[in-house]
């Protein structure tokens, strides 16, 4: 019986891959013929970029098309899905991001490829295929090309419900209307769930820095550049983030409050 049924989830797999080849080359068809045309017409300005996403511990479909502005079902259909389960580490075809205006950018002491995409609603892929850069190495000095103001519609983060979140409570730490929080996440009532992924609208700032401690149950304290600073986190987190004392950590954060630290 387990024969049968590993045979059968390999002829899906198999079935999946022609699917997903076939479709890639006629994607890659029409993408060229309409990269040319956009040549013609805009002699030479056209420019055509698509990414693949890998996908991270805790996202789902849902989360995904919220950040990319599209449809579950269309993600599904681009990456020839049968059902709505993805896994950490499985790599996804999203929708290009567009760029019709770049800026220089100085690079700062503390940059890097990571900090700059989220900070300018992008990727790494995207902001290496920007500069001609082989690598994730940045120098400070450097003057390499970000996106301008326009890739940044719809820019927001996703946050992780912990135990004791609310609605509003949530909605009040990062300074957003509660109204406003669940339109953006297609909440038809208040009541969240531990592990819930909530797209959190609006720019955030992004900052790598050192995890001193933390002073109480809602605060961590960090230094950047020998400066210490302050962010809420929620209430029964204090002891994660006290483990974490003196590493370097990526956060995310919006409204003096941390969405995420990594």
């Amino acid at each position: 019986m387990s024969t049968i049924q590993l045979s059968r989830r390999e002829r899906i797999t198999i079935e999946r891959k022609k699917a997903l080849k076939e479709r890639n080359k006629k994607l890659t068809i029409a993408t060229t013929i309409g990269a040319l045309s956009a040549l013609l017409l805009t002699n030479g300005n056209a420019r055509a970029c698509s990414a693949e996403y890998t996908v991270k511990k805790h996202d789902t479909l849902y989360s995904l098309a919220k950040k990319y502005d599209v449809t579950v079902d269309q993600l599904k259909e681009k990456n020839v899905l049968l059902s709505d389960k993805i896994y950490a580490g499985q790599t996804l075809l999203v929708p290009p991001i567009e760029s019709h205006i770049e800026n220089n950018y100085s690079v700062q002491q503390g940059d890097t490829l990571y900090s700059l995409a989220k900070r300018y609603g992008t990727t790494i892929a995207h902001l290496k295929q920007l500069n001609g850069m082989d690598s994730d190495q940045i120098n400070i000095g450097k003057s390499i090309l970000v996106p301008g103001e326009q890739t940044q519609l719809n820019v927001g983060e996703l946050y992780t419900v912990v135990a004791g979140d609310t609605l509003w409570g949530v909605a009040h730490r990062f300074g957003i209307k509660q109204e406003v929080l669940a339109k953006s996440n297609d909440l038809k009532m208040n009541m969240l769930l531990i592990g819930q992924n909530l797209f959190i609208p609006g720019k955030a700032e992004v900052t790598e820095a050192e995890i001193i401690g933390v002073p109480d149950k809602f605060t961590v304290e960090l230094k950047k550049n020998g400066k210490s600073f302050s962010l809420k986190i929620p209430y029964g987190t204090s002891s994660d983030y006290q483990k974490k004392s003196g590493q370097i950590v990526i956060v995310i954060h919006r409204n003096g409050a941390v969405i995420s630290a990594t």
